[in-house]
């Protein structure tokens, strides 16, 4: 008889159907607890996608699985950003007509155009106490870029506008301006207000200035003016006495845009300003040395050809002389008939800059023989005497001019002898 199954009794192994239980026919387990109804068709979303794997694949479900879609999420946003970036840099924001007109007009002065640059500007620079002998084309062949070009805001729209530029020097010192443009109509074409550089100049040891290469005498003053000159020059790159014959000059580039400066050596500047340009102090090369030493001996010998005894400017002198064997008399004004003086020996001299002017300074004084014919009018002596004298010291400058000579005068005569008070430069000596 067989015995009907114990449910107490664990099933025979053997027995185990390999397919597992079957369900029973048509029987629909729905959706598990917890979970909603699955949408309709045309309706599955990415969370219910995400369910159905879940149900598909029973058991818990990694937690980085569960992110992937908001790791996803975030990575398009990263790539909506590197787009916009990308579109930003590729395609930048278009220059202003104002910004194009600034720009123009720094490439016009770059290419050596004076006349262009020129057109573009509203007003021409006030001449009558400027020089405007360096606005030309040889002055302008300084390289140098144009950094920037930028304006607040558009203003293509309005009748003035204000654009900032900057401009450097390959490898150095970079200077800003904010240019200022005018136009009546929208559709004028910009025009640049005042946009000169204006350049005054201390005193110099010497009778120029020296701009890139182009030079231009200094004017003289008149009385007691200060020995320099007012110039004007476009905004760019400049070096000052590079050509200077015989003179030191400075080594560095001077990136210059629009406004007022003034221009010094070393020493020479009582209160620096920020557009105050200090030079250094200017000094004779060795060869400019030994042709200005030549220049001071032939000055003294063209002093010693005076049948004198004093000679205004002249580093020698003398009042009067002794009469030989009467050292209580003297030969004196028109009692001395005839003078000679003979070079003994020549002074060592070096040539320094002090002050605004290179000074001639001895470094062993020279030595003349003065020889005197005679008359006394009380006693009617009548002799030959000589005397020696030496020179003196730091009374002489040399002034170096624009053709690379050399010019000798007195201290107080840099301006001519019209300038010259004689009674002041008359050394006695002897």
């Amino acid at each position: 008889m067989d015995s009907a199954a114990d449910p107490q009794r664990p099933a025979d192994p053997s027995r185990v159907d390999p397919k597992g239980p079957e369900d029973p026919a048509g029987a629909d387990p729905g959706p598990a607890a917890g979970d909603e109804a699955l949408p309709g068709a045309g309706m599955l979303d990415v969370r219910s996608a995400v369910r159905l794997v879940e149900q598909a694949n029973p058991g818990t479900v990694p937690a980085s699985r569960r992110s992937r879609w908001g790791r996803i999420a975030w990575y398009s946003v990263a790539g909506a950003v590197i787009v916009l970036l990308t579109t930003l840099l590729v395609w930048p924001r278009q220059p202003t007509r104002a910004e194009r007109r600034v720009r123009d007009f720094l490439t016009a002065i770059q290419r050596g155009d004076a006349a262009a640059a020129q057109r573009m500007v509203d007003e021409q620079p006030d001449t009558r106490e400027t020089d405007r002998s360096f606005l030309r084309a040889d002055v302008l062949r300084q390289r140098w870029h144009v950094r920037s070009v930028r304006s607040d805001d558009d203003a293509d729209e309005r009748s003035f506008s204000a654009v900032d530029a900057t401009i450097s020097v390959p490898g150095g010192r970079s200077v800003s301006y904010r240019f200022e443009l005018t136009r009546e109509t929208s559709d004028d074409a910009w025009r640049l207000q005042d946009p000169y550089v204006y350049l005054t100049f201390g005193a110099f040891p010497v009778s120029y200035v020296a701009i890139n290469g182009h030079r231009e005498q200094l004017p003289r003053p008149n009385g007691n003016v200060s020995y320099g000159g007012r110039y004007v020059l476009f905004p760019g790159v400049y070096r000052f006495f590079s050509s200077g014959s015989g003179v030191t000059h400075p080594a560095s580039s001077y990136p210059l845009m629009p406004g007022h400066y003034t221009v010094r050596q070393a020493g020479d500047v009582p209160v620096a300003t920020p557009n105050t340009l200090v030079l250094p102090r200017m000094r004779l090369t060795g060869a400019a040395q030994r042709d200005a030493r030549q220049a001071v001996y032939d000055y003294l010998d063209d002093c010693v050809r005076r049948a004198k005894l004093v000679t205004p400017g002249c580093p020698f002198g003398a009042e009067y002389v002794p009469e030989p064997g009467r050292p209580d008399r003297i030969f004196s004004g028109r009692e001395v008939k005839s003078a000679r003086w003979t070079m003994q020996r020549r002074p060592e001299i070096t040539i320094e800059p002090v002050g605004d002017e290179f000074q001639v300074v001895d470094r062993r004084p020279g030595k003349l023989k003065l020889t005197v014919t005679g008359t006394d009018e009380d006693t009617g002596f009548h002799a030959t005497t000589s005397i020696s004298c030496p020179t003196r010291d730091g009374v002489l400058r040399v002034d170096v001019t624009g053709t690379g000579t050399f010019r000798v005068y007195p201290e107080g005569g840099r301006y001519g002898e019209e300038h010259v008070d004689r009674s002041t430069i008359r050394w006695r000596t002897c």
